[in-house]
């Protein structure tokens, strides 16, 4: 260099001013080109950069909205899996209180079936109870009037005889009912009833049999109904009546 530098000098000491211009000048351009040069070569590496660094961002963002989406997916999934194991709890809390409920309603109509049982083997047992009762009453009762039959019949036998006042005649029991007071002599007669309008054509032949139904009845002679009783009462007024 301090070679070149010796040779150098001496040749620009010989230029002439125009030289020396045109020597500054290519220096200048050559300083100028080199310097753009640079500003290039500085240009090219900031863009390079900026591309770096645009890819770097754009790789970390792809990252983050994979680790994103990740995440979501993760998060959906647990959302699903929680939504889909509360289902099937409240599925198996609906399951099992439908089970408790058809049980208790099993265990409440066995003990109304029960208790149903109950009630009709209880209410069998009181009609029992009571159709022993009336047989005891009507036992009693038939007993009762057996022995006050008894008691009635002995002193019957045992009672005297009222005197002549009795009206009765034979083998028959003294105790016989009295005359009675008073008894209509005259015969029931019917009483007349116009025939209607409609009866003029009846034939002849029937009002012959009917006049004579009522001649019949009106000439029938009169008699007295008695009623015998079971104990042969009244065989007295029967007789005076007959005679």
């Amino acid at each position: 260099e301090n070679d070149l530098k010796v040779n150098v000098l001496p040749v620009e000491d010989n230029l002439s001013p125009w030289e020396e211009w045109f020597l500054c000048k290519e220096r200048e351009i050559r300083a100028r080109l080199q310097a753009r040069a640079i500003q290039d070569m500085n240009q090219q590496l900031e863009k390079r950069k900026e591309i770096q660094e645009r890819e770097r961002k754009k790789i970390i963002a792809e990252e983050k909205h994979r680790e994103w989406v990740l995440k979501k997916n993760e998060e959906e999934k647990r959302e699903r899996e929680l939504k889909l194991s509360k289902e099937m709890a409240e599925k198996a809390a609906k399951e099992l209180e439908r089970a408790q409920s058809k049980q208790r309603a099993k265990e409440m109509y066995e003990e109304w079936l029960k208790k149903k049982k109950a009630e009709e083997v209880q209410k069998k047992k009181e009609e029992k109870e009571k159709e022993r009762q009336r047989e005891a009453e009507l036992q009693e009762k038939k007993e009762k009037s057996e022995r006050m039959f008894k008691e009635w019949l002995q002193n019957s036998k045992n009672k005297p005889r009222p005197p002549s006042t009795s009206h009765a005649y034979g083998n028959a029991d003294g105790n016989v009912y009295p005359i009675p007071a008073f008894c209509n002599p005259i015969p029931w007669k019917p009483i007349h009833v116009p025939p209607p309008k409609e009866e003029k054509y009846v034939s002849v032949k029937k009002n012959k049999t009917n006049k004579t139904l009522v001649s019949n009845y009106m000439h029938k002679p009169f008699s007295v109904f008695v009623h015998k009783p079971n104990n042969k009462l009244c065989i007295g007024l029967l007789h005076r009546n007959l005679r």
